[in-house]
C-alpha cells in the first residue's frame, strides 16, 4: 500500500521541520510526502528545501484557505490511502505508517489512530490525549470526530465521497468525516497507539470565538447531511473533552529521539 501524507502549510517556519523529520523517519517502504504551501512569506519553503528527499514534493502558491489547500493535496496525491499531517503536527513514532497500513489489511475504508495534544512551544508537554479505543461513529452527532492528524482514508473512498468543502472556515474536516462515516458508512479500523501529535493553539483551538464558529459550522454540516443533532448536543461534548486532560499516553514521547525530534533531558 502506498500512503500519501499531505502537509498544508503557511508561514510555518517555527514548526514544519518537526513535521518533515517525523515523516522522513517512517519505516514504511512506500509513501510520499506532499507539501502544499499557501505562499509563505517566512522561511517555510527554505526549510522544506533543506529536508529534500526523493519522496518529498512541494508546491507553494496562494490558495483560498486551508480546505482549498487540502483539496490541492488530494489532487496531487497518488497513494492508495491519504491522510493529513499539517505543519504544526508530527508523527510520534517511526512505525506510524506501518501501523496504519496494517489496519487497512482487514478491508477498512479508513483508519483512525490516537493523537496527543501538546503545548505549542514545548512539544514534550502533553496538554491532553485523544484516544480512539472507544470511538464510535454516532459520536459525530455530538461534534466528536476522530483526530484528524491520525486519520487516513482509501483513495477509492475519497473518489466516491469527494473532497473538502472550502465554504467551511474551521470545520471542513468535520464535514468531510460526517460524509465519510455517516452518509457513506465508511468502515473504520482503529489503531490504539499514539500515532501523531498536534500543537495546541491552531485555528480550531485558538479561543472561544473559534469554538462558536466550529459549533455553528458543525450544526450546518449535520443538517445538510440529514443527521439529527442540535447546538446543545454539540456544546455538550466539552465536558467529555475534559476527561482527555486526565489521560497521558504511555507511548509518548518514547520514540521521538530516534526520529530526530525533541526528547526529555537525561
Amino acid at each position: 500500500m502506498k500512503i500519501s501524507v499531505v502537509t498544508v502549510a503557511y508561514n510555518s517556519a517555527a514548526t514544519i521541520a518537526d513535521t518533515l523529520r517525523s515523516v522522513a523517519a517512517q519505516d514504511w517502504p512506500d509513501y510520499e510526502h506532499i507539501i502544499v504551501d499557501g505562499g509563505s512569506k517566512d522561511d517555510t519553503m527554505a526549510i522544506v528545501a533543506r529536508h529534500a528527499h526523493p519522496r518529498l514534493s512541494a508546491v507553494s502558491e496562494s490558495d483560498k484557505g486551508p480546505y482549498d489547500a487540502m483539496n490541492k493535496g488530494l489532487a496531487r496525491a497518488t497513494g492508495d490511502a491519504i491522510g493529513f499531517l499539517n505543519s504544526d503536527d508530527f508523527f510520534c513514532r517511526p512505525d506510524a505508517l506501518r501501523l496504519i497500513a496494517g489496519a487497512f489489511e482487514g478491508g477498512a475504508d479508513c483508519v483512525a489512530g490516537a493523537t496527543t495534544v501538546v503545548h505549542r512551544t514545548h512539544p514534550l508537554r502533553v496538554q491532553r490525549h485523544y484516544g480512539v479505543r472507544a470511538y464510535a461513529r454516532w459520536m459525530l452527532r455530538f461534534g466528536h470526530m476522530p483526530p484528524h492528524p491520525s486519520f487516513y482514508v482509501r483513495r477509492s473512498v475519497i473518489d466516491r465521497v469527494g473532497g473538502f468543502d472550502p465554504a467551511f472556515r474551521i470545520s471542513g474536516d468535520f464535514d468531510w468525516m460526517v460524509r465519510l462515516l455517516l452518509r457513506h458508512r465508511a468502515r473504520m479500523a482503529i489503531v490504539p497507539q499514539t500515532l501523531a501529535a498536534f500543537r495546541e493553539g491552531g485555528l480550531s483551538t485558538r479561543d472561544f470565538t473559534a469554538k462558536m464558529t466550529i459549533n455553528r459550522e458543525m450544526g450546518r454540516s449535520l443538517r445538510s447531511n440529514a443527521v439529527a443533532s442540535n447546538l446543545a448536543l454539540l456544546w455538550g461534548r466539552y465536558p467529555f473533552k475534559m476527561t482527555q486532560l486526565l489521560g497521558r499516553p504511555k507511548d509518548y514521547p518514547r520514540y521521538l529521539g530516534a526520529m530526530g525530534l525533541p526528547t526529555p533531558p537525561p
